[in-house]
């Protein structure tokens, strides 16, 4: 490692500015400041050359905000930027690393590096991620994937004189040149040390001059003990500052001072990086994720519990995703083979809208009332643009069956959009002609039975289990070119199972069975036929149920015991629910010198089944507990008035299905708190392991003593819908869609604590606000897996949780009918089953399966590896491979690859992430 303490002979100032999009001021109110500051940052530049260079936040979205209300300075901006001497990109946005899935970075990356390059120049090619609440462990791997070496980093480190440059290795062994920055002053030592103590004086540089040669001095002595080189880099600017109109004339003096042996230089990033790889030597090396607490620094801190704030944020965020990667994209391209065209430009606008709320103060839940308002609007249109579209895709398929294997009989076609078949139990809605006895009633008593059956595309009757039943229901369509429609439909949901090919779809065909019933005025039923009907059950007694893979048993206070019954293991008492108090913000949960805790250990819980039979059953456990309404500031401590919290958890068993799939309603009518669920899984282990993008994490329980650090340390750490505890033999995984902060204790029970929310009050540069406290009806979604371990099973874990949080989706379509037409037509010749693209690989996973940005008739198929061993596949599409090549992140060719017929033989290292261009 170089040697600290370098004598700097030179600063590289770059001027900036940190624009939160929206935080303490609502976007209108920044983005009023944001054109003023442009305003006067254009006209500056124009008007005086010394003022040389301005970095523009790397995110490009600045641009659009600005020019939205300034259209007529276009052409400077564009100027001074084509000149270089206004620095643009790489992000869209700047975002959070935890909070968004990996294919949201790379496409907030790619948007920021395709629209700087759309006014001219090369975008600025650095991880510049000034303020970001920690890094993920993959972030190396993904900014090199789009040819970019290097990071501008803050927080996350411990901040005890850490070097000035460093190594940063990703999980995958990628490296990226880190410039960590000041752990005092962030991305502002320069501003701090020489802007900031004169703004309230008059003529301040020019009658303080000495001063600011002293306050140099200072500057230089602090970054020649974290100096590898003779080199260094001044950060001149802060959060929505303007520029110092002043500041050739402030370095000029600086240079001419005797007193100070170092030249200040007005600069950008590149030159300074271009000089710095000329000087680096051997240099300390950082691995994988950095989220350290801490030790010290004013600035330099973690909000480790941002993953909690204003959970039904996280919630949208990670739906949008969902329905963008898993569903319209890999629609699209399936629906374009099969002559649809892809829909770009809406794919595209959804994906823009919900990038917009990916910045870190948008994200985390850290600002304002009205900042967190406007991001539902844009989650909102992200999701109806996502589902129109998947709406299409999904009747374009079904309109195109042939007609002539169904028989003419109406079918429903499940869909499936993931890389594992479904073979297993699932429940979907099916829409029948109203008042056709769907279910069968006689003389006005139900007979529990149905008067249809179900075949699949080999004419095999396929047994199902009705759950409900909505008679008179209206139903909607529209035919192209003309008004919508609407039958009168009765509505079953029904679980059997199914069999549904990766990335394709199975339509079933649905016969009426006709019944004879007895004329009422007669006491006899001579061609009366009996009902379809398939009885089963899973029931072992009032309180237990078995699947074939699962025992379950429900408790009289609510919480569940489970055996898995492939390796006998157990796991008791799980689904506790822990209320305490949360004195603290957006960012942090803070707790009062006494603060109440709150168990569901010993509730009694009101227990009942909704529905229950051979395929599917469904348990439904009502909980209340009593916790203290609010918390009384001024004793420090939790009300002595108390609220009722309504907990109610639904949970469904599935026959031969590994999943218990849990659904947890929550009526919150208290303040100030946090509410997590318990699992103690009572497993012999030290680590446990939780999800990030494109990785699973694998962490200690123990935490190391943390009591001198600057700040309170935190139980807590991300996880993007997988925790997971195992003792090298067996395991307890935890899927969840859309929460994201969990920690496992270091007790005897090595409990998993589920983050579900936190009340808050606090908001930032405010007196407080009502959002914060979520006082409304919550629900959450998560699924209980006990698994044994083998080497793949980190990637069978996450395949799974993909599986659940993607889930199917199914269409009903009446014989001879269209439904929601566009002018996309096709003959209806497709398959009754189909599959367009498998991938026979235990390691590799599919991130995206999508068309190209810039070329024409191909598609991107782009797949990581969690595992600690190489992962091999080989991709089989419906049709043969006209060429493959392998690309980078950005889409750039790297090199050729093998294929035959319909095959591509693909490969990746431990944990690395691989993007496939497939021409069909």
């Amino acid at each position: 490692m170089s040697d600290l303490k370098k004598n700097i002979e030179k600063i590289y100032v770059l001027s900036h500015t940190h624009w939160d999009r929206e935080w303490y001021q609502d976007y209108q109110g920044f983005r009023t400041r944001l054109v003023y500051m442009m305003d006067e940052l254009i006209h500056h530049m124009e008007k005086d050359p010394e003022y040389q260079f301005f970095t523009l936040d790397g995110q490009t979205i600045i641009l659009d905000d600005y020019l939205e209300i300034r259209p007529e300075n276009r052409s400077r901006l564009e100027k001074l930027i084509q000149d270089g001497r206004i620095i643009i990109g790489p992000w869209y946005v700047m975002p959070d690393e935890f909070l968004v899935s990996g294919e949201s970075l790379i496409r907030n990356l790619m948007k920021g590096m395709r629209q700087a390059r759309s006014w001219g120049v090369r975008p600025l090619m650095s991880g510049y991620v000034t303020d970001i609440f920690g890094h993920n462990s993959q972030f190396p791997q993904i900014l090199q994937g789009f040819g970019i070496d290097n990071a501008v980093l803050f927080r996350g480190f411990r901040g005890d004189a850490d070097p000035s440059e460093i190594w940063w290795e990703g999980a995958d062994g990628s490296r990226v040149l880190g410039l960590k920055l000041d752990e005092d002053r962030s991305y502002s030592d320069f501003y701090f040390a020489l802007r900031w103590p004169f703004f309230d004086r008059e003529n301040a540089y020019g009658q303080h001059k000495e001063e600011l040669i002293e306050r140099a001095k200072k500057l230089m002595e602090f970054k020649k003990k974290r100096a590898t080189t003779t080199i260094g880099l001044g950060m001149d600017g802060v959060d929505h500052v303007e520029i110092e109109p002043q500041l050739p004339w402030l370095l000029k003096t600086l240079n001419e001072s005797k007193e100070l042996s170092v030249k200040f230089v007005h600069s950008h990033l590149e030159t300074y990086l271009q000089d710095l790889r000329g000087k680096i030597g051997p240099l300390k090396v950082y691995k994988g994720e950095q989220k350290a607490l801490g030790f010290n620094g004013i600035n330099n801190w973690v909000p480790e519990n941002t993953l909690s704030s204003r959970i039904h944020l996280k919630q949208n965020n990670q739906l949008c995703e969902m329905l963008l990667e898993k569903w319209v994209e890999p629609w699209g391209v399936i629906t374009s083979l099969e002559g649809r065209p892809y829909s770009k430009s809406f794919i595209a606008k959804s994906w823009e809208f919900l990038i917009q709320n990916h910045p870190h103060d948008s994200i985390c839940g850290c600002s304002i009332d009205q900042v967190h308002q406007d991001m539902i609007y844009r989650f909102d249109q992200s999701r109806l643009i996502s589902e129109q579209m998947i709406k299409e895709q999904m009747h374009f398929i079904s309109n195109h069956l042939d007609t002539n294997l169904l028989n003419r009989h109406q079918s429903h076609t499940v869909f499936n959009p993931s890389q594992s078949n479904i073979d297993g139990v699932i429940d979907v809605e099916i829409a029948l002609p109203a008042n056709t006895d769907a279910a069968v009633t006689m003389r006005g008593h139900n007979l529990n039975g149905t008067s249809f059956k179900l075949y699949d595309e080999a004419h095999n009757e396929v047994p199902y289990q009705l759950l409900e039943i909505q008679t008179n229901s209206v139903s909607m369509y529209r035919p192209y070119r003309e008004l919508p429609r609407g039958d009168m439909v009765d509505r079953l949901r029904i679980a059997f199972r199914a069999k549904v090919p990766a990335f394709g779809y199975s339509a079933y065909r649905l016969e009426k069975y006709k019944i004879e019933g007895s004329d009422p005025l007669e006491y006899s039923a001579p061609n009366f036929i009996a009902p379809v009907r398939y009885p089963g059950t899973m029931q072992i007694d009032e309180s237990t149920w078995d699947n074939g893979r699962v025992c379950l048993q429900v408790r009289t206070n609510g919480t569940i015991d489970i055996k898995d019954n492939q390796t006998g293991c157990m796991y008791n008492g799980l689904l506790m629910f822990e209320d305490e108090a949360d004195i603290g913000d957006g960012w942090s949960h803070m707790s009062p010198i006494t603060n109440e805790t709150v168990r569901s250990i010993g509730s009694q819980a009101n227990i009942s089944t909704i529905f229950e039979g051979r395929f599917q059953t469904r348990i439904h456990i009502q909980v209340s507990l009593r916790v203290p309404k609010e918390i009384e500031y001024n004793e420090n401590r939790r009300s002595k008035e108390f609220v009722e919290i309504e907990l109610s958890t639904y949970i469904d068993l599935k026959k031969d299905d590994p999943l218990i799939y849990c659904r947890t309603m929550v009526r919150n009518t208290a303040r100030d708190h946090r509410l997590r669920m318990l699992f103690p899984t009572c497993l012999d282990t030290n680590h446990f392991y939780s999800s990030t993008p494109f990785d699973l994490v694998k962490r200690d329980i123990h935490r190391q003593d943390q009591s001198q650090y600057l700040r309170k340390a935190f139980d807590v750490v991300p996880h993007n819908g997988i925790v997971a505890v195992d003792d090298g033999h067996n395991g307890l995984a935890i899927y969840s869609k859309g929460l994201y902060e969990v920690s496992v204790r270091e007790n005897k029970n090595r409990t998993i604590a589920l983050t579900l929310f936190r009340s808050t009050q606090k908001e930032v540069f405010t007196n407080g606000g009502e959002g914060g406290q979520l006082l409304r009806d919550l629900e959450f979604n998560y699924s209980i897996r006990s698994f044994a371990i083998d080497n793949s099973h980190p990637a069978i874990l996450w395949k799974e949780q993909q599986q659940y949080i993607t889930g199917f989706r199914s269409l009903d379509r009446k014989a001879s009918k269209h439904y929601d037409e566009t002018p996309y037509s096709r003959k209806a010749d497709l398959p009754l089953s189909k599959s367009y693209l498998n991938i026979d690989s235990e390691e590799l996973i599919i991130s995206a399966f999508k068309a190209s940005e810039d070329q024409n008739n191909s598609y991107i198929v782009r797949l990581f590896n969690v595992t600690e061993q190489e992962g091999k596949g080989t991709l089989s599409f419906d049709r043969d491979v006209i060429s493959a090549e392998l690309v980078s992140l950005d889409e750039e060719t790297l090199s050729k690859l093998f294929f035959e017929k319909n095959t591509v033989i693909v490969s990746a290292k431990p944990k690395q992430i691989v993007t496939v261009r497939i021409f069909l």
